[in-house]
């Protein structure tokens, strides 16, 4: 049977990226640096401290090492448009580690935020937002999860921004790379009085991708079966 008889033109929605944003190697996991003296916020970017607790029945297992760390995301991206000038994104997460005690073979499984305050603390309180102030970036413990935002000003776009606000914003998070410096022990675990527990500053990066785009008709030819 010849099929060009059964050939239709069919009409399609698609998104055409029009201008896009990039940031690698953005830190979306990180604390607010505090002025030593004055404990004034700074707003830049540094490692989160934590102090995970030790393991054994005295605690006297102090972590060697991350082997592995895996963020879930808890929501797809989402977007909005801020007073015509400006694009906010969001991004919900939680951060899995397998974490190794030494002089063991003991392994220990810590998920963040839930484990704050059960198997570690933290140097700040993470509810509260911590921010970098570049482009503006937040990040923040909200219940189970944690929320980073990011604030693009139109002019930090590649390409042409559509003249009203028909348009789409297609985000994307890729390359997700992280680093932990591994401290000293002390007593500032969890528990009242704090148990013994070791110092990790940690930090999580992704390429982030920012793409405006507009919704176009396209026709096209297919075989309908």
């Amino acid at each position: 049977m010849n099929n060009k008889l059964h050939k239709k033109k069919v009409n399609i929605l698609a998104l055409r990226p029009l201008a896009r944003f990039k940031a690698c190697g953005t830190q979306i996991f990180f604390q607010e640096k505090r002025d030593p003296a004055t404990g004034e916020r700074l707003g830049i970017k540094k490692p989160v401290t934590l102090f995970i607790d030790n393991a054994g029945d005295f605690n006297e297992f102090p972590l060697e090492c991350i082997q592995c760390l895996i963020v879930r995301f808890t929501q797809k991206p989402t977007w909005s448009y801020v007073c015509g000038k400006k694009i906010k994104i969001s991004v919900g997460f939680k951060i899995m580690m397998l974490v190794k005690f030494s002089d063991s073979n003991i392994y220990e499984l810590i998920t963040l935020p839930d484990d704050i305050g059960i198997k570690l603390t933290t140097l700040y309180d993470l509810s509260e937002k911590q921010v970098s102030q570049s482009i503006y970036q937040s990040m923040q413990r909200v219940g189970d999860e944690f929320i980073f935002t990011m604030l693009i000003p139109l002019s930090e776009f590649e390409g042409v921004i559509p003249a009203d606000d028909s348009f789409r914003v297609i985000v994307r998070l890729r390359n997700m790379t992280w680093n932990a410096e591994i401290g000293d022990v002390g007593f500032d675990g969890t528990g009242s009085p704090p148990v013994p527990s070791t110092r990790v500053d940690l930090s999580v990066f992704y390429d982030i991708l920012v793409q405006i785009a507009v919704e176009e008709e396209i026709t096209v030819s297919g075989t309908v079966e």
